[in-house]
């Protein structure tokens, strides 16, 4: 068993690289835009032509050199595909300051051996209680639900800090109780890691279009109800959105609200897109696409190539780099939002249809 918790709250000032290692998933959840490339956001022309693992390293370490961003979370796809990973994540524990791994845990327990030394946070999708509302979700087979409780359960005994990362939506929200008391449970069991649970909200895209409009839910009710049950929490203002956290049966319960208000760019102002999550951090594709936008529109990135030169390298990270160092909280950005997308929230659904008691126990 390794020792190598993290504190779940990460330095506020702490900017990300989200580097997707793999650009195909095992699953297929029903509000993840498969069509965009899930996290994989790269132009069509580039689409498919990989770079090696150690052309991607140098990337990465490119990246880590500028000095601004000091976070990396290795994301897809579904990351585990990829048969190269732990030599990546190894190879990020020497350049980063924190090192996180987003995962539905179908095929960890493979690889956690090799991962668990050199990571922060593992982080398990679970986005139910119940098995066949999870299988309803995932779109992927019944036996996956419990594939995420095994990789919850085994990375907790490894000694990690493990986040369950819970996509809010109305038709789960009776659920969030019994999934904090799940985790709760297993975490006693295994005696060991530090586990929270991080709710999080619906994330727009023109795919799912349909499914956003008709489930999501304004994460401020969700705080608001947490904080009359189990106190006011801790208010942590990341890059990019605010994060409340709460603690209830020694499980740490963390809402991420970036529907309030998120951190911009020059660019974001005439943005016709204007995405939900705003400009807080770098995203990294297989092929090498870099960009800070949820897109893979051209005009909106760099591409970085085997055969630049190290120097080449930084000259064309650096004006991303500038960029994200530059940008500021922009009030009111989620009505933007919603205006530019021409979007509707019906708003009073979604919040009486928010259980009366969150968690039993907590404050009446």
């Amino acid at each position: 068993m390794t020792e190598h918790r993290a504190d779940p709250q990460p330095d506020e000032a702490l900017r990300f690289v989200r580097a997707s290692v793999a650009n195909q998933c095992n699953l297929s959840c029903v509000y993840c835009p498969k069509d965009a490339g899930m996290e994989n956001h790269v132009p069509a022309t580039l689409r498919g032509r990989r770079l090696s693992t150690p052309a991607y390293q140098r990337v990465l370490d490119a990246l880590a050199d500028g000095g601004v961003i000091g976070g990396i979370s290795f994301t897809g796809g579904e990351p585990t595909l990829n048969p190269d990973l732990p030599a990546l994540v190894a190879h990020a524990r020497s350049r980063y300051r924190r090192v996180e791994l987003t995962t539905n845990g179908r095929k960890l327990p493979q690889q956690l051996d090799r991962l668990a030394p050199h990571l922060d946070v593992i982080k398990v999708s679970l986005d139910s209680h119940d098995r066949e509302l999870s299988h309803q979700i995932m779109r992927g087979r019944p036996a996956d639900h419990d594939r995420a409780l095994d990789a919850i359960g085994l990375s907790l005994a490894a000694g990690l800090t493990v986040g369950v990362n819970v996509v809010v939506m109305r038709r789960n929200l009776n659920q969030i109780a019994a999934i904090i008391r799940t985790i709760a449970d297993l975490h006693a069991r295994a005696g060991a890691g530090t586990v929270y649970v991080s709710l999080l909200d619906l994330y727009y895209t023109p795919s799912t279009r349909t499914l956003w409009q008709q489930e999501f839910v304004p994460l401020d009710a969700l705080s608001q109800r947490l904080a009359a049950e189990l106190g006011g929490g801790i208010e942590q203002h990341r890059k990019g959105c605010v994060i409340r956290w709460f603690n209830h049966g020694g499980v740490q319960i963390r809402v991420k609200d970036s529907h309030e208000s998120t951190f911009r760019g020059a660019r974001c102002r005439s943005c016709a897109i204007y995405c939900q999550e705003g400009f807080y951090g770098l995203k990294l594709s297989v092929e090498g696409w870099l960009t800070p936008c949820p897109s893979g529109a051209e005009d909106l990135g760099v591409h970085l190539p085997a055969n630049l030169s190290d120097q080449q390298l930084r000259e064309r990270i650096a004006p991303l780099v500038h960029e994200l160092a530059g940008t500021t909280l922009a009030p009111g950005s989620f009505n933007t939002f919603l205006a530019r997308n021409d979007l509707r929230i019906d708003d009073k659904d979604g919040r009486t249809r928010l259980p009366l008691t969150v968690l039993p126990g907590g404050h009446r």
